[in-house]
């Protein structure tokens, strides 16, 4: 939602799903260039380092989703460039199937 949004209000994204779920990764990766505009979506596939290395550059704000500790790594890479964060930590969305 998050990056719909910011597509709606004319602005790029850079998505960078989870290396933690690699398969969802590689889906994102070959699906978004087909859909979406790549000068408006870029997707990056990275691990630690890279992630570290991606939060050094400027951005206008930076939307994580995830655990506290990675959450704490972000907001002090986002505070070297005083960039705006919005942290949804916890990232658990428990939901119930039943057979209606």
């Amino acid at each position: 939602e998050p990056m719909a949004d910011a597509l709606a209000a004319g602005n790029a994204v850079c998505l960078k799903p989870s290396a933690l779920s690699p398969n969802t990764s590689k889906l994102l990766a070959e699906l978004v260039p087909q859909y979406l505009d790549a000068e408006a979506v870029r997707v990056v596939e990275s691990g630690p380092k890279e992630t570290g290395d991606l939060l050094k550059n400027p951005v206008n704000h930076i939307f994580y989703t995830g655990g506290g500790r990675v959450g704490k790594i972000v907001m002090r890479a986002a505070v070297e460039n005083l960039t705006p964060v919005t942290l949804e930590l916890g990232g658990k969305s428990p939901c119930f199937v039943d057979r209606t």
